[in-house]
């Protein structure tokens, strides 16, 4: 039997018979137990016990188990057990459970027989080595997640170019699965033409062992079917640094392909539309109305080159100088409360021509500030210059008009004054005439002879004597002799006591004084008018009362005619005054309105009829008839 272990005075030993060296032990690098049937410590070497964190002496007469995690544990007794039972020698990892340090690994080995009572432990430290499979086998398992769920198609290839490892995405992508391709190489999912290209410009690369990014290929799918891909790859190197394949991967690209050729279609659409609109399309800044872009029509329209249109205070500097004061406040106001705006203004041009632009202008925000405009100039010259001829011709036409009017004004009042003359003249002729060869009958049918007078000559007198009083009468309607002596005044006063005298109408007169004399034309018209009217009193509103007013200030004079009989509704009666069938009002309103006057009349049935007249105060100059005295004065 060898001496006791841990024995202070010897560190010797036999093992069934074998003599060993505790200190050779003690030299080796890795942990070296001897355990009995019990499992408990009969010696350790210093390793060992480092291990296990504790002093050699100090294990003596402990358990092993008592250091191994629980399910280690009671591995580790059937392990014993088979060791002693003669089991070839075993191999086992156990995991220690040591209070205060982070877990550790052993590796251990153990030979025994069933002859012996001890058995020899060999243990070495694992725990890096499995904390690094650990790892890569977390890094591996990573890496193929990825490359399962990946968009993209994963591979290695060899020194040769073939495939090694192909991602399962290959399948979603290509249609292939993995094993169709291992082995292959890329050039043979390439069009023949394709894998020329590709494969002398990888070629080149390989030769070099440089990495490659986003190289331009198309593979084929298991259908046939064309896909744009973009590969990127790096060198995969042995020990001494020599590329024994290549890793990447490759991106399908074809519908981005498509989209971005959409795209440009897309962006080619609306550059040739801009470019073609009649208008200018542009965009500035909001904050100092300096463009950012212009369509090619500003160089056409306006004729500075698009770089000058991009220098800041372009449009500023080349509004019109009357549109400089309010066209840029106007833009700031709108802007500034986040307004769609739209606005015509003049830029001029190059060749100093001015040019009339309709800008329809948008604001984008940011952050609830105004930052952008954007809007189009469409050019409006060919309108604007229409409307400056048109404005022209319409006050050519306006004053050809006018000239016209008064032109149509004098004549009607010089027939107004020559019926008025002609009514005169008459009038006189009646008088001096008629009326004075009517005198002499009378006077000489009165001088004959008593004797000689019967009674047809009485009633020859009689007649005489009423001719002449309606020949005085036809004198006095024809040409009023107050009319002409006193004025327009006076003459209606007149009227009204002959109105009453001849039709029984009684007539209510307020005249307002004028303290200017009117001229002929105007109490002409306006003393037939008044009779017209007090006239169709008598015939029409089955009254005999009536008002008769004139009223004057500065620039018109105001006649009306009014009465509270039976009244009549004057649309339904007259229409329109051009077209009415009134023969009296059509011409009273002809009249006034050669004149430049206005006719109104209100009445409705049961309501009685006022009738107002307003003209001029003075016929213009021009307006006046060849009597140069006939003038307001």
């Amino acid at each position: 039997m060898p001496p006791a272990v841990g024995s202070t005075t010897s560190r010797s030993f036999v093992l069934d018979g074998i003599g060993a060296s505790v200190d050779l032990l003690d030299l080796a690098p890795v942990g070296h137990f001897i355990l009995g049937r019990d499992g408990q410590f009969r010696f350790s070497n210093a390793e060992g016990a480092r291990l296990l964190g504790e002093e050699p002496v100090a294990l003596i007469g402990t358990d092993f188990a008592g250091f191994l995690k629980a399910t280690d544990a009671a591995r580790f007794e059937t392990f014993l057990c088979d060791v002693f039972a003669g089991a070839a020698a075993t191999r086992h990892e156990l995991e220690l459970s040591l209070n205060g340090q982070a877990a550790r690994i052993l590796w251990i080995c153990a030979t025994g027989d069933p002859g012996r009572q001890e058995c020899s432990v060999v243990a070495l430290e694992i725990t890096g080595q499995k904390q690094v499979e650990r790892a890569l086998r977390d890094s591996e398992r990573r890496f193929r997640d990825i490359a399962a769920i990946s968009a993209d198609w994963i591979w290695e290839v060899d020194s040769s170019g073939r495939y090694t490892f192909v991602s399962d995405s290959v399948q979603t992508l290509l249609g292939y699965v993995p094993e169709d391709i291992i082995g292959k190489t890329a050039f043979d999912l390439m069009p023949p033409d394709e894998a020329g290209r590709v494969g002398a410009l990888f070629d080149t690369i390989a030769i070099r062992g440089e990495a490659f990014r986003d190289l331009q290929n198309i593979v084929l799918d298991a259908r046939g079917g064309r896909h744009d891909t973009l590969t990127n790859g790096t060198p995969i190197r042995d020990p001494d640094g020599t590329v024994i394949g290549y890793r990447g991967v490759d991106r399908d690209v074809t519908q981005q392909r498509r989209a971005e050729a959409a795209l440009a279609a897309s962006r080619q659409r609306f550059q040739d539309i801009v470019d073609t609109t009649d208008g200018i399309v542009w965009e500035a800044d909001a904050r100092s109305f300096d463009f950012t872009f212009v369509s090619k029509q500003a160089e056409r329209l306006v004729g500075y080159p698009i770089e000058d249109w991009l220098r800041p205070g372009f449009w500023l500097e080349h509004l019109h100088p009357d549109d400089r004061n309010w066209a840029p406040e106007y833009c700031r106001s709108c802007t500034e409360r986040l307004e769609r705006h739209e606005f015509e203004y003049r830029l001029l041009s190059r060749d100093g021509r001015v040019v009339w632009l309709h800008d329809l202008v948008t604001v984008v925000a940011e952050h609830g500030a105004p930052r952008w405009l954007r809007g189009i100039m469409v050019d409006i010259s060919r309108r604007r210059n229409a409307e400056e001829r048109l404005r022209g011709l319409a006050d050519e036409l306006e004053t050809k008009v006018q000239e016209r009017t008064a032109q149509l004004r004098r004549i009607s009042a010089q027939l107004t004054m020559t019926e008025e003359r002609e009514r005169r003249m008459l009038a006189e002729s009646l008088h001096d005439n008629l009326c004075q060869m009517l005198a002499v009958i009378k006077i000489k049918l009165t001088s004959l002879p008593e004797q000689s007078q019967g009674a047809v000559i009485g009633e020859i007198v009689a007649l005489v004597e009423q001719a002449d009083q309606e020949a005085r009468h036809i004198t006095l309607q024809l040409s009023p002799p107050v009319l002409r002596t006193l004025g327009l005044l006076p003459a209606l006063e007149w009227l009204a006591e002959e109105m009453k005298r001849v039709h029984g109408l009684t007539v209510h007169v307020e005249i307002d004084s004028c303290d200017k004399r009117l001229v002929d034309e105007v109490q002409a018209v306006l003393y037939r008018a008044a009779r017209e009217l007090l006239i169709n009193v008598t015939k029409h509103a089955g009254v005999a009362d009536a008002s008769l007013a004139c009223l004057c200030d500065r620039n018109r004079l105001v006649l009306m005619v009014s009465d509270a009989g039976r009244g009549f509704d004057p649309a339904e009666h007259f229409g329109d005054w051009p077209g009415h069938n009134s023969f009296g009002l059509r011409s009273i309103y002809e009249r006034i309105a050669n004149l430049g006057g206005e006719v109104d009349i209100d009445s409705s049935p049961g309501n009685g009829t006022t009738v107002t007249l307003s003209v001029p105060r003075c016929i213009g100059e021009m307006e006046i008839c060849d009597d140069p005295n006939n003038a307001c004065r």
